[in-house]
């Protein structure tokens, strides 16, 4: 086992519905409804899942230092 992860409860949200897409309770297109995204978001989301498997729902930028936040060097 690599390692465990977290998922956000958004993130486990989008995971049960790619579960339910994949065994055809529901469509593509209901689940990203649900969601609040577009359904070629989801198709994109549901891709990177089957590549990347549970881990690959988890946010990118997970675990690293936002690009907005101000440098230390000019903090307070």
């Amino acid at each position: 086992m690599e390692g465990t992860f977290a998922l956000s409860l958004k993130e486990r949200d989008r995971l049960r519905l790619i579960h339910e897409v994949e065994k055809g309770y529901i469509s593509g297109t209901e689940a990203a409804e649900a969601l609040g995204i577009s359904a070629r978001q989801f198709k994109r989301i549901r891709r990177r899942h089957r590549e990347e498997g549970d881990k690959g729902i988890a946010h990118r930028l997970r675990g690293k230092r936002s690009n907005r936040v101000m440098p230390d060097e000019l903090q307070l």
